[in-house]
């Protein structure tokens, strides 16, 4: 991986050159981690930086939020908002859902129900349950209840998901259950990138943990995708040393000269289908 941060020139230079689609994760992005997650806002400088980025490419937000969490708390106009992991998103004003198959929702169904039964063993965990994804937060807890909590929790997914039917992801002090693999949030943004970029545009992604993976795979070729913290264990080309890297970057991608999307307004879009209009208002 290399520092982002000594690569900030070239990266701009190529995105400056062929139009860019840019995609975030939230939480540890453009928002500092907290321990309670209902307190999470946009830094105000990284705001700023959207507003303007927004008016020049188009902007995702993917998270594990909600949908409707993540678009009232950024709540900037004409982003493109994907929630739960890539399972529920929209763009131009038009809300989208996977469908997954029956037994996938049965088996997550039964896993979550076990692990919520668990969660009353353990007060303070901070339970998340966003209907398809089950996040529990025991950040607050010991050291021996960390230990012992995690264990217990590996155990009963052991127990009673089938394999390959629900993904864990244990990291940054959260327990996460949620659907497998038919849909992850790297298809999410490829989906995104596919129906929002031009033939030359470079998709940028920026994300700090596990599920943003699947989506720096995905833009492995082409693609600049950066991580926030370093880790050798990461597919991402770039890294970021912390949260305020992603500030600074955002700040240089919005000085950077694009035509504006406001210019685009006066053209005529009458007869243009849906995905045409898309792309005609979203494209420099």
């Amino acid at each position: 991986m290399k520092d982002a941060s000594k690569h900030m020139s070239a990266i701009l230079r190529r995105v400056k050159e062929n139009g860019y689609v840019l995609m975030l994760d939230f939480d540890g992005v453009l928002s500092p981690i907290v321990k309670i997650p209902s307190n999470a806002r946009v830094s105000l400088v990284a705001r700023r930086a959207l507003a303007a980025c927004v008016k020049k490419m188009p902007v995702a937000i993917l998270t594990g939020r909600t949908l409707a969490d993540i678009e009232k708390r950024v709540a900037l106009k004409d982003v493109i908002y994907a929630g739960s992991h890539g399972l529920e998103w929209k763009m131009l004003g038009r809300a989208h859902r996977r469908n997954l198959s029956r037994n996938t929702l049965s088996e997550f169904a039964k896993a979550r129900r076990a692990l919520l039964k668990y969660s009353k063993l353990f007060p303070s965990l901070f339970v998340e349950d966003k209907k398809h994804c089950l996040a529990l937060g025991y950040r607050s807890l010991s050291k021996k209840q960390v230990i012992r909590f995690r264990h217990g929790a590996s155990r009963i997914m052991n127990g009673v998901a089938q394999a390959g039917t629900i993904r864990v992801v244990d990291n940054l002090y959260t327990f996460e259950i949620m659907p497998g693999f038919e849909w992850t949030k790297g298809e999410c943004a490829r989906h995104i990138f596919k129906t929002v970029s031009k033939k030359r545009s470079v998709a940028v992604y920026i994300g700090d943990t596990l599920t943003d993976e699947d989506a720096f795979r995905v833009f492995t070729k082409g693609g600049v995708t950066i991580r926030v913290g370093k880790d050798s264990a990461s597919v991402a080309q770039y890294y970021f040393k912390s949260r305020s890297g992603v500030d600074r970057f955002l700040r240089r991608m919005a000085h950077a000269k694009r035509r504006l999307y406001s210019e685009r307004k006066r053209y005529h879009t009458r007869n243009l289908g849906n995905e045409e209009l898309l792309r005609f208002l979203m494209f420099p």
